[in-house]
């Protein structure tokens, strides 16, 4: 592990990092999305239009957790994580589920855990830790007292683990000796595809966490089960299951022949948001298994596809709100949903809810009952032919559309011959009527697809203006159902249309599964015209887009395609003053824009891309941008396991 300086160094001092009478302390970015909320905002005015040429790099800490893969079966490490703040120490878990604690205003190691995750087994979401949550006890308590602040990690191997955070180590009094064994409990459990790979929420004295599952191997798979313990004592205080299993169960009537008794996921792999003022915790569940056939499971499937609103400390259930009925297309919702307070023509203030999705949709619900604050409207959507399916006859289509949804014409981009042609091949006999295509054994494009719309970059708001930053993705897909029969055979031929694919057998269905992006595979380019990626400002209160610019490039394209953006995993963040931060990774780049305008107004290049979200705080009269860049060590992109901050003086 290494730490470069820039500038003046500053001291450190352990004890004053956790002082509890200094404000500054107290401002720091408690939460993976900043707040509960996930709002990503820095309350600080500093950072602004004007000021922000000024931010400067301040130092770099490297990891030391890399791989290229050799020793993993050809998987390079990556991290992907954003890191918390708390009273002056910034803590994060890298790709091996390691966590660290560093000094806020140098950069210096405190501590490091490491959980020893058994690696020489392939996990399906390898090398995936998207960061920790943290529970501090009374302020006055000394942190002399064990444990009187906790980091919580969960682990690809399916466990949660309580840290001190003052020193890194274990939390004896929690669970068995500081960990949960996860995999208690759950049916059907996979050693390899049940993990943890986003962090838990503390509200209150509860820790809550939800879980990934690999989904598409079969039918009957594991529940996707969210459960609330005890941060002292690791006791289980609730569970829930998305899936209504009992009869009597709210949403147990959009489950026909009994499917919802045997169906696993629609589980919650990505960040909750909670309000700990109603006492509501908000879910953001996953599509249930498998992903591209529901067959065996008919109807619309209720909490699947949902925003779901419990108790958070006693688990009942308030609301769920589905977004896509009975999904074909694994349009999970990935993204963290977003509270606000919602203005009405009248003047009058709503509490709400707003989530992004993978159609490039934003939903905007009153976050007490669950009900659209803005219009949403029903379409009839096209049908399957696949026998056994039954698809849903209409989907939700919201206000705030991000991404085309009609059946138009597809531009290949005509970059040369020989991509037009290879593009042309793999969409040879591709059915596409717009959004919500079925898939087909024909193969069906998903346009946008399940790598498309808003991920778990999520999006970022800015309570002065009233707008909110969000990244959009357009990246189709293309899907294949194979008769059973068939399935093995095509398998080993491991192509789609003559293509590279992956395939997935989806057990218990009559059907397997291949599929593979909408990209040359000779030179990886994208096969349609742009735009591939967007950073989007829209106004949540009357559903408009103020501005929309390309977020990232594909270095040394050609006008127009060098303006069309590239693939962002990660989201935005934004400051009081008025400043957006956003990190990409194709080009290795942070950069900084007028949230009014969209302008391009600072930029500084990484030493590897960025595949998560910045996070910033003020700390000893300086503001701090601090990113994590770890892409992975593939085709010479760069040592991957790099802390990088940036500092402007504070006002």
């Amino acid at each position: 592990m290494r730490t470069r300086f820039f500038a003046v160094a500053l001291s450190f001092c352990a004890t004053s990092a956790w002082a509890q009478n200094d404000p500054e302390v107290r401002g720091g970015w408690h939460h993976y999305g900043g707040s509960l909320a996930g709002n990503r905002n820095l309350s600080s005015a500093s950072i602004t239009p004007e000021r922000v040429s000024s931010l400067a790099p301040a130092w770099e800490f490297q990891t030391g957790d890399t791989t290229d893969g050799n020793e993993f079966g050809g998987r390079p490490s990556r991290f992907r994580a954003t890191p918390i703040m708390v009273e002056g120490r910034l803590f994060f878990s890298t790709g091996y589920n390691r966590v660290f604690a560093l000094d806020a205003g140098t950069g210096e190691e405190l501590w490091s855990y490491d959980p020893k995750v058994d690696f020489s087994r392939p996990y399906s979401e390898m090398f995936t830790s998207r960061g920790v949550a943290v529970w501090r006890g009374r302020p006055d308590t000394p942190l002399s007292v064990a444990c009187s602040a906790r980091i919580f990690i969960g682990t690809l191997d399916a466990r949660l683990i309580a840290l001190d955070a003052a020193t890194g180590q274990t939390c004896k009094d929690f669970g068995d000796s500081g960990e949960i064994d996860l995999s208690k409990g759950i049916p059907r459990y996979r050693v390899l595809d049940y993990s943890v790979t986003s962090p838990p929420i503390v509200m209150g004295d509860v820790v809550i966490v939800g879980s990934s599952i690999g989904d598409n191997g079969a039918a009957n798979l594991e529940p996707g089960f969210v459960r609330a313990y005890n941060v002292l004592s690791g006791k289980l205080i609730w569970a829930w299951d998305p899936i209504p299993r009992e009869p009597n169960s709210p949403g147990a009537e959009t489950w026909l022949n009994g499917a919802a008794a045997e169906t696993g996921g629609a589980n919650v792999w990505s960040i909750m948001a909670g309000d700990p003022e109603r006492d509501i915790v908000y879910l953001p569940t996953t599509s249930p298994s498998p992903d591209f056939y529901g067959g065996k499971r008919l109807g619309n499937n209720a909490f699947a596809n949902s925003i779901v609103a419990l108790k958070a400390s006693s688990g009942e259930f308030i609301w769920g709100y589905q977004t896509v009925r009975h999904d074909l297309w694994d349009l999970d919702l990935a993204a963290q949903p977003l509270l606000f307070d919602f203005t009405t023509p009248e003047g009058t203030v709503v509490p709400a809810i707003a989530q992004a999705t993978k159609m490039g949709f934003v939903f905007v619900l009153n976050r007490e009952t669950g009900q659209p604050l803005h219009p949403v409207t029903e379409r009839a959507v096209p049908q399957t032919d696949v026998a056994g399916e039954q698809t849903a006859s209409h989907q939700k289509f919201p206000k705030i559309q991000l991404h085309e949804t009609d059946a138009r014409p597809l531009k290949l981009w005509q970059f040369s011959e020989d991509h037009v042609a290879a593009c042309t091949r793999m969409l040879k006999d591709v059915r596409y009527e717009g959004l919500f295509t079925p898939p087909s054994l024909e193969g069906t494009l998903l346009y946008p697809g399940n790598g498309g719309g808003t991920n778990w970059g999520s999006m970022a708001y800015d309570k002065t203006s009233e707008i909110a930053y969000l990244t959009v993705n357009r990246l189709p897909t293309i899907v294949k159902l194979i008769p059973r029969r068939g399935f093995n055979s095509a398998r080993r031929r491991g192509t789609l249309n003559g293509f590279a694919a992956q395939y997935t057998s989806q057990s218990g269905t009559p059907f397997g599964m291949a599929r593979r992006n909408l990209q040359n595979p000779v030179n990886g380019l994208p096969c349609l015209e742009g735009p591939w990626a967007t950073l989007v400002a829209v106004n949540l209160n009357s559903g408009d887009v103020v501005w929309e610019i390309p977020a990232g490039t594909i270095k040394g394209l050609k006008p127009p395609a060098d303006r069309w953006g590239a693939y962002a995993s990660g989201g935005p963040i934004v400051t009081a003053g008025g400043v957006v931060f956003l990190a990409t990774p194709t080009d290795r780049a942070l950069r900084a824009y007028e949230g009014k305008t969209g302008s391009l107004i600072w930029e500084n290049f990484l030493p590897a891309g960025a595949h998560a979200t910045p996070m910033a705080y003020r700390h000893k009269g300086y503001d701090y941008v601090v990113i994590t860049a770890g892409d992975q060590l593939a085709e010479g992109h760069g040592r991957g396991d790099h802390v990088i901050a940036f500092r402007l003086k504070a006002d």
